[in-house]
């Protein structure tokens, strides 16, 4: 799921760019976002949120 979240940081908000790099169509993608929005409260488009979830990224490895 972070994956899923960091991709269209990363890709600059740039959703299809963001699931050609996770392998996925670009819908599940969406799915996933709007998931993760609905259970907890995730917001991409909020600057804290970003740096939390690619700090986070970093931190897996």
């Amino acid at each position: 799921m972070v994956r899923s979240l960091a991709a269209p940081v990363d890709a600059s908000g740039d959703g299809a760019r963001a699931a050609r790099r996770l392998v996925l169509p670009s819908h599940t993608l969406r799915y996933r976002l709007r998931r993760a929005r609905e259970r907890f409260g995730v917001d991409l488009d909020d600057p804290d949120t970003r740096l939390l979830i690619t700090s986070a990224v970093r931190l897996s490895g």
